[in-house]
């Protein structure tokens, strides 16, 4: 009966262990599953954020084995100083760009002046016709009869006096004409220069004589009673302007070469560019023409009043060059007052010249303002001669002007282009970087493995004792197993960080620290104990 009972309890465990061991061989398999997931996925991970190596230095312990890899080091800190010289540079040339470098040209002008219809011109015009209709008589009468002979003088002094009366109908006149064309560079190229030719051709980006002057006033110096002002465009006084412009300015087109470049036009408006003026007027006398031209200056020059142009030692100057003259002169004679820089503390000619003691150095650029008047016009003088079909001024007058230089410009965008990030040349350049990091990579894993294969052949116990002992406590470290003991002082300050290696041996647990490290453990317990005992008596006296 007895047997038989036990044989029926264990009929009825053995469904129920079973069971367990089931549910637990289902628990392995699903860790095991996830294990396998997560190294796939890591093994995913890994692969799809692999990045390039970037780090091109070499081990130390390399020069020690092979000297020649110092040269390696000296390219290095070479490229490092190379790189820092282009990175200043680029900022150099950066800054300059927003500063528009300036050319000196010359800009020079012929003057010259034809006449039309003067009396030496109708002299000679009907010279020319009583010869050709000489001429033309003679060969008639010589082939004709008497008929025809007749015939054609007659015809011939009809046409002659229709020619007169349409001679005596012509005005005599003359046209002076005021020519202006700004020279090429002497260090342009011939392909340079032929460009600007071809540009100048086309009106495209040419600086044109109307564009490089404000404008121009013609005096003609002729008898009032002969030739009174009229309101027809006939006056003795003629004047033009610059006209404002009327189109959007447009970036200059940078050409393919450091000096083949077209020039842009310092005026954006729908009137042509010319190349220079021609003024006609009527009459036979010689005259004398004066010749006012006021230059076009960018940025915009002022010529300084007499005393202040004393003081600084300048005529003629843009707003920005004044005031930096009067800032050196501020800072040479320490006119600066010592507790406060904004404030200026005038000698006796800035006094004369301020009327005030002392200024605010913002204030300067409004007081400096009346001091500057507009710059010195042109003045040239021609005499028109009536007695020459064609007459040219012998002289020539050049005039110097500050001009954007974009030739410079053209040649420092090519340079900058070369700096770009997507340039042909940068991903060269990159494409070799990675390649000498990857060859450093290798060569550090071959050191170590070097490194590590020697320490073995010296001592293998030793070696293989203290890897394990490193492998260990990497591992302690990655899944986070380390374990926390009391130093012999008993407090947390000296805590004792044990491996599981270390906690596995048993002669850990024989030292002269386990006991105090149990009494601290207990004191600690005990604590805490006495803490809950009084929180739970105060909590039921508050109660009763």
């Amino acid at each position: 009966m007895q047997q038989t009972q036990q044989q029926q309890s264990a009929y009825g465990r053995a469904p129920v262990q079973t069971s367990a061991q089931a549910q637990a061989q289902a628990q392995a398999q699903r860790i095991r599953a996830r294990n396998h997931y997560d190294i796939l996925v890591g093994e995913g991970f890994r692969g799809t954020k692999r990045d390039r190596p970037t780090d091109r230095s070499l081990p130390p312990s390399l020069k020690r084995q092979v000297k020649e890899s110092a040269i390696y080091n000296d390219l290095q800190r070479m490229e490092r100083n190379l790189d820092w010289t282009l990175a200043r540079k680029r900022a150099e040339l950066m800054d300059s760009m927003g500063k528009p470098p300036k050319v000196k040209r010359t800009l020079r002008i012929f003057l010259s002046n034809t006449c039309a219809n003067q009396p030496f011109q109708v002299a000679e015009k009907n010279q020319q016709k009583r010869e050709a209709n000489d001429d033309a008589a003679g060969a008639d009468g010589d082939e004709g009869d008497d008929d025809e002979a007749t015939t054609a003088p007659q015809n011939t002094s009809g046409a002659g006096s229709a020619e007169q009366e349409q001679h005596q109908n012509d005005v005599p006149s003359w046209t002076l004409r005021i020519e202006g064309r700004l020279l090429d560079p002497s260090f342009r190229s011939r392909a340079g220069a032929a460009l600007s030719a071809h540009a100048t051709t086309g009106r495209i980006g040419a600086h044109k004589f109307s564009n490089l002057i404000k404008s121009c006033v013609v005096e003609l110096h002729r008898d009032a009673n002969l030739y009174p002002d009229e309101s027809l465009g006939t006056s003795n006084i003629v004047e033009w302007h610059r006209p404002s412009p009327s189109i959007a300015p447009q970036l200059p087109v940078p050409g393919t070469g450091g000096s083949t470049v077209t020039e842009n036009p310092l005026i954006h408006s729908a009137e042509p560019a010319l190349d220079g003026f021609e003024i006609k007027r009527t009459g036979t006398e010689p005259v004398k023409a004066k010749i006012v031209l006021y230059p076009l200056y960018v940025p915009e020059r002022y010529s300084v009043s007499p005393p202040l142009a004393q003081l600084l030692d300048i005529q003629e100057e843009t707003r920005a060059g004044v005031l930096s003259a009067l800032w050196a002169y501020i800072k040479q004679h320490n006119l600066l007052d010592e507790n406060d820089h904004r404030v200026v503390r005038l000698d006796a000619p800035l006094q004369a010249l301020f009327r005030t003691p002392t200024i605010n150095f913002h204030h300067i650029p409004e007081v400096l303002h009346r001091f500057l008047h507009p710059p010195q016009p042109i003045v040239l003088e021609y005499y028109i001669r009536t007695d020459k079909a064609e007459h040219r001024h012998p002289t020539a007058y050049d005039i110097e002007l500050d001009m954007d230089d974009w030739a410079l410009r053209t040649r420092q965008h090519n340079v900058l282009s070369r700096f770009d990030a997507n340039s042909s040349l940068s991903n060269e350049i990159a494409a070799l970087d990675d390649q000498i990091a990857q060859a450093a990579l290798t060569i550090r894993n071959r050191a170590a493995a070097r490194q590590f294969l020697s320490s073995f052949a010296e001592d293998p116990h030793g070696h293989l004792h203290a890897w394990i002992a490193s492998q260990a406590r990497d591992l302690d470290t990655v899944l986070g197993a380390s374990q926390t003991g009391t130093g012999s002082e008993g407090d947390a300050s000296s805590s004792v960080h044990f491996s599981s290696e270390e906690m596995r041996r048993a002669e850990t647990f024989q030292g002269a620290w386990i006991n105090e490290a149990v009494i601290v453990s207990e004191s600690q317990r005990l604590a805490e104990r006495l803490q809950e005992l009084q929180s739970d008596t105060v909590r039921t006296s508050t109660q009763a």
